[in-house]
């Protein structure tokens, strides 16, 4: 987040649909520890979210689940678990040709990865996968209203290889989805008013941008 952001333009609360007020931006995350509790709140807050993506916010999306199961992220789309089997679990990881387009290549970065797992879920829906696991896609996008979307079912960079490209490739999401510039080697951009997320032990993360940038 700092690294795209700005060390000291966010901060964290917990799952607070008032901390969404006038942002241009949120990065929900479930972890593998919190996937129930980001259902439960997806869930119960399904009409808020898809209402604040039509109106113009850009949102993403992710979870790599050590708990429960497959759950609707609204917006016609849905977060496949399957613990048990581990058969939505991806240990491959290929930045797709819409990928590269996309820009998540920035920074001349890898496109293909190996993980254990690079990721603990598929996304499904009327969606365009930019990265797919052997599992299925694990980052996919929509449009939605005036606003953008974006799925992913990805673990955490230190269980990515080549861990530095991965970084650079969780960078480069997160700037896509946002329409903020890519970073290389990822310098603070223009200053402006930031929030994050905090649920638990699982990262949430909420970036609020007070004024809204032509999409990249």
């Amino acid at each position: 987040m700092s690294a795209v952001f700005g060390a000291t333009n966010w901060s964290k609360s917990g799952y607070n649909i008032a901390d969404f007020s006038g942002a241009k931006f949120v990065f929900l995350v479930g972890s593998d520890n919190n996937a129930n509790e980001l259902s439960s709140f997806i869930g119960g807050n399904q009409s808020f979210l898809e209402n604040y993506v039509a109106g113009g916010g850009h949102l993403f999306i992710n979870s790599a689940p050590n708990e429960g199961g497959t759950f609707s992220l609204g917006f016609g789309d849905t977060l496949n678990h399957d613990f048990a089997h581990q058969s939505t679990h991806s240990s491959v990881a290929t930045i797709n040709t819409a990928g590269v387009s996309a820009g998540l290549t920035y920074g001349d970065i890898a496109t293909e990865y190996t993980g254990n797992f690079f990721s603990h879920a598929t996304v499904t829906g009327p969606l365009t996968s930019l990265i797919d696991g052997s599992a299925g896609s694990i980052f996919s996008v929509m449009d939605w209203g005036s606003g953008f979307v974006a799925f992913g079912g990805q673990t955490t960079t230190n269980f990515h290889d080549p861990v530095v490209d991965a970084r650079g490739l969780l960078a480069n999401e997160l700037a896509y989805v946002a329409s903020v510039p890519f970073v290389s080697p990822l310098p603070i951009p223009e200053p402006e008013i930031y929030a994050m997320l905090l649920a638990g032990l699982g990262l949430l993360g909420f970036v609020a941008r007070r004024r809204k940038e032509s999409v990249i």
